[in-house]
């Protein structure tokens, strides 16, 4: 891609769409949409300054079908779990979808992110397979949750992540401190689902831009959407600072004020910046082309040195080279797994 290119989808985001803008110039920047989750918020822009673009809204009709039958079952799973009496929440693009956007599909989500205490494992794991999903344990046991899928009809896949901790305790985020049970306590109910408060959704989210390396872009139309809701900056400065999610929370703060002009007060983002190195490292891997990159997950600099940079102090960097030991058990299989033991648990 060239530079006008994400700059374009930028500028529609805004809202400042260029005068005689034409499917022409446009379209050819589907895939890059599309790659990136933004499809169903530049087709909104679009629609609010009544332009007509076809392409642009099949897309986005398609994908907001595929919303509705994933909140569907996020619906179905939320009643199954009350039943059982299991708290939880559902975390991510499902609580995203039902909050800051306008409706579903402008906002896509591969998946249901289901928060539970440890403690209710168990009881969530009974309900989901009551409902016909089956565990996936393929693979190295995961630090902090267990995938499930279940496909009713073909090319109808809907996979949940049931989680027990948001981030892991062996990885690059091992000194990220996500108290799951806090978010449950403060949750709220739409639509007969359970999702967290904006504050937590916020929090959420920046955990979430470091664990990415902020890829996809619709990451950072979350902040955008998110900093202007009548949110407690206080208390989310607070638990940034106790979560240790500080500086992933000013860069996205950051990012959705410089490409998307939507900013936090200053103070609040004053309050969380990181030492002017690494906030100029941090911005400098996500300036210009380097923003657009599709699978920095494959490129050293984002799956490991973006991490660290995201930490908050030598401190948390120490304790994460600590926890690494653990990740490296976990993978030779000789740290037993949670997915295998809920999985042998349902079998006796």
């Amino acid at each position: 891609m060239n530079a006008g290119d994400g700059a374009l989808l930028l500028s529609v985001l805004r809202g400042d769409i260029p005068s005689g803008l034409s499917p022409a110039q446009l379209d050819p920047l589907l895939n890059l949409a599309a790659a990136h989750g933004l499809v169903g918020m530049v087709n909104e822009a679009l629609a609010r300054r009544g332009a007509a673009f076809p392409q642009w809204e099949a897309f986005a009709n398609d994908l907001e079908v595929m919303a509705r039958l994933q909140l569907q079952a996020a619906a179905e799973i939320a009643a199954a779990l009350n039943e059982h009496k299991v708290e939880a929440v559902f975390a991510k693009g499902v609580a995203l979808s039902l909050s800051v956007y306008s409706r579903p599909g402008v906002r896509t989500f591969a998946d249901l992110d289901v928060l539970v205490v440890p403690e209710s494992l168990p009881s969530a794991h009974a309900a989901l397979c009551e409902l016909g999903y089956a565990a996936k344990t393929g693979g190295p046991p995961n630090p902090c949750e267990v995938s499930y899928v279940r496909e009713k009809l073909p090319g109808f896949r809907i996979c949940v992540d049931l989680h027990w901790a948001f981030t892991g305790d062996c990885g690059l985020q091992a000194a990220v401190r996500v108290p799951v049970a806090d978010i449950l306590k403060r949750r709220r109910i739409v639509t007969g689902i359970p999702i967290p408060t904006d504050e937590d959704a916020l929090l959420l989210a920046a955990a979430n831009l470091a664990r990415k390396s902020a890829e996809p872009l619709m990451l950072i139309v979350d902040f955008a959407r998110l900093v202007t809701r009548p949110l407690d900056w206080g208390s989310v400065g607070e638990c940034a600072v106790r979560w240790g999610l500080r500086t992933p929370l000013w860069l996205g703060i950051t990012l959705a004020e410089r490409l998307l002009g939507a900013g936090a007060p200053a103070v609040v983002r004053d309050t969380l910046a990181p030492p002017q190195w690494r906030a100029r490292r941090l911005e400098g891997l996500l300036a210009g082309e380097k923003l657009w990159l599709s699978d920095k997950h494959r490129l050293w600099r984002y799956r490991i040195l973006f991490k660290l940079l995201c930490l908050d102090s030598w401190w948390d960097v120490l304790r994460t080279g600590a926890a690494l030991p653990k990740g490296v058990l976990r993978k030779l299989r000789l740290l037993p797994s949670p997915a295998r033991r809920l999985v042998r648990a349902r079998r006796d």
